[in-house]
């Protein structure tokens, strides 16, 4: 467990998110406070500066992201071996696979680096990768067989869903009993509104009818962003085991930052979609960033639980930048 108690977040001063170079009007409350946490660990850690431009716009300084420079030398990532590890994944990734370089390798903020700095440690380390899963999921496995990054067993084919979704992470298992198991994991961050509203392939909708996972699958607000994503790899997790049966069981998970409240109510209205007899088919689970730190913690990995809570959930330096400002006043009234 973390050992500390910490309150609400605030919603930080204009100045001094202006102070950090991270002040987005758009921002939740949540992201607000992880975009000023992002910038104060970079200044901490002395890295440079990167800037950020939308479409056509002029790039402005962002206090969330890298430097060209500090970006290419891996510091996105908490260890070197991570760095290492990321870099290999980027050149041998799947055929299809979309992974945006500039966002893993410049953006403080990205989900994409959290992917990679949580699991990345567990592919290094398939005794650790047991441990975490035992703790935070609850899987009791003979062995962990492999960690892969935005997975999936066929883009487009039509054997499957026929579309292009993947999973962030795959963790393949051997459980106590000897079958192969596997958990299809969905990360978030600073997310609020996940995925896109791209139609939805025939072949998507006709294995989510029989899926069974479902309340109803041709309901709309399935078909569109926020749940859009999380449907989509629900029903590919479904294919993984009862369409072309790669493996014996599965249950596809969302690991997110239990303070992310608009995220917390996406996933509470993806639930209400799902049917109870789906959790026997193919179920969904739902972990908290911290509790999978936590797990790290306990696996005996206390300096990489460390490194997490201090980049991703530590949210002290945003309180003391809080009690430390004072208004700034220029003397009119």
């Amino acid at each position: 467990m973390l050992p500390y108690q910490q309150p609400g977040l605030p919603i930080p001063p204009r100045d001094v998110l202006e102070r950090f170079d991270v002040h987005e009007p758009l921002d939740t409350r949540f992201q607000s406070c992880a975009r000023l946490l992002q910038a104060v660990w970079r200044e901490r850690k002395g890295f440079d500066v990167g800037s950020y431009a939308r479409a056509d716009a002029v790039p402005r300084v962002l206090g969330s992201r890298l430097h060209t420079s500090a970006a290419r030398a891996g510091v996105n990532y908490l260890r070197p071996d991570i760095a290492k590890l990321v870099r290999r994944e980027m050149a041998y990734r799947e055929r299809g696979a979309l992974i945006d370089e500039a966002r893993a390798l410049e953006n403080l903020l990205s989900s994409s680096a959290l992917v990679f700095n949580l699991f990345g440690p567990m592919k290094l380390d398939l005794a650790l990768a047991k441990k975490v899963l035992r703790t935070a999921f609850g899987v009791k496995a003979k062995q962990v067989d492999g960690v892969y990054f935005e997975t999936s067993p066929g883009r487009g084919d039509q054997a499957y869903i026929g579309d292009y979704t993947a999973l962030d992470v795959l963790i393949a298992y051997t459980g106590e009993d000897g079958k192969s198991g596997f958990l299809g994991v969905e990360v978030k961050y600073s997310e609020c509104r996940p995925g896109t509203s791209t139609p939805v392939k025939d072949r998507h909708l006709e294995v989510a009818r029989r899926s069974n996972l479902f309340i109803d699958p041709d309901d709309g607000s399935l078909h569109q962003a926020p749940l859009r994503q999380f449907f989509a790899e629900h029903t590919l997790c479904y294919t993984m085991v009862h369409e072309r049966p790669h493996f014996a069981r599965g249950t596809f998970v969302v690991v997110s930052p239990s303070l992310n409240h608009e995220m917390a109510a996406t996933i509470e209205a993806y639930k209400r979609h799902l049917s109870p007899s789906g959790a026997d088919v193919l179920p969904f689970g739902v972990v908290s960033l911290e509790a999978m730190v936590a797990a790290i913690f306990d696996a005996g990995e206390a300096e990489l639980g460390r490194r997490l809570d201090e980049r991703y959930l530590d949210f002290r330096p945003i309180f003391d930048l809080i009690e430390e400002w004072e208004p700034q006043f220029d003397g009119s009234v």
